[in-house]
């Protein structure tokens, strides 16, 4: 630190308090509590919290005012009267009440004004508080029972009866036969009538044993054809090597590059004379062609040369061929 002509001290760029603040910058009073090790609180948090906690109390406090005006006013020692409108509908049901039946030899339905159990269950519930009291249901109606018929009315019955009991006896035998008759079934016809009997062959169903065998005949025709018949990419005057020949040119083949490469190998380092030289361009030339060769007989199908007497042979046919060919066009 050092003083001005005032008597003022002022701070270099190389006070010990002007390197901290440049080493450790202070970003707020958070921040320094966080470098003390002490967690601020967090207030963002606590006025959320806060905040549901006033509208939680609100809204019970809204629901509270509702149930409270929804409750009717009623004083408290009045809470086990019972209304008066209840004493005037029993009063109703009184006068209204009983069952309506039949008298013995009257079809006139009258009344029964004996007291039912809906008036006691009543009776009960008035000494229970209004918060017991169950909604009275109307009292059910007993259906009415059929009258007793008259005199009358039974000769009439018993005039109808008769009546259907004569229907009965006058049946159409005509027409329940012809109904008979056409619903009954055919009669099966006998089997020792004449007939010969029907013999039932097991194999039904299946296919017959010498069509088999002519569908394998078939399938070994197809072969031998398709075997025999010419390559359509064989060039002409060649031909397909067998297989097993191929493999057997491949295996020899390969042998005799091995052999090359050993003497080629058995070569001296510094190759000089004239005589080690020719050696040595005879053998890379016997390995360059072992390797083509190896490559051609590696294919699928390998084409040699038809030998001289085959091809004459072949040459003989295949004119033979073209001059029946030409022929039997001349002779369309």
């Amino acid at each position: 630190m050092s003083t001005d002509h005032y008597g003022i001290r002022r701070r270099d760029g190389n006070a010990s308090d002007a390197i901290a603040a440049i080493l450790n910058p202070s970003e707020g009073h958070r921040e320094k509590l966080k470098k003390k090790g002490i967690t601020p609180k967090d207030y963002e948090r606590e006025n959320k919290l806060r905040i549901k906690l006033i509208q939680q109390k609100n809204r019970e406090q809204r629901l509270h005012e509702e149930a409270a005006k929804r409750e009717a006013f009623k004083l408290t020692r009045f809470k086990g009267v019972r209304p008066r409108v209840y004493k005037h509908e029993q009063e109703n049901d009184e006068s209204n009440g009983g069952y309506p039946f039949l008298r013995r030899g009257n079809s006139e339905p009258s009344l029964h004004s004996e007291r039912t159990t809906s008036e006691q269950q009543q009776q009960q519930q008035s000494s229970l508080p209004p918060a017991f009291h169950r909604p009275e249901k109307a009292p059910t109606r007993v259906p009415l029972k059929e009258p007793v018929p008259s005199l009358e009315e039974l000769e009439e019955r018993n005039r109808e009866l008769v009546a259907k009991m004569s229907l009965k006896e006058r049946t159409d035998f005509v027409n329940s036969n012809a109904w008979e008759v056409i619903k009954k079934s055919p009669p099966t016809p006998a089997r020792d009538a004449g007939l010969k009997s029907v013999q039932y062959n097991r194999s039904f169903g299946r296919i017959p044993k010498y069509l088999l065998e002519r569908k394998e005949q078939w399938a070994r025709e197809e072969e031998e054809r398709r075997r025999n018949a010419p390559d359509p990419d064989c060039p002409p005057g060649m031909m397909l090597l067998d297989e097993d020949e191929r493999l057997r040119t491949l295996r020899v083949l390969r042998k005799s590059l091995d052999e090359a490469r050993l003497q080629i190998n058995h070569l001296p380092l510094r190759i000089e004379t004239p005589n080690q030289i020719r050696r040595k361009n005879a053998l890379e030339a016997k390995l360059q062609e072992i390797e083509d060769a190896i490559k051609v007989f590696d294919r699928t199908k390998v084409y040699v040369a038809i030998p001289l007497e085959e091809n004459d042979d072949v040459r003989s046919k295949t004119s033979e061929h073209s001059h029946s060919r030409v022929l039997s066009g001349a002779a369309a």
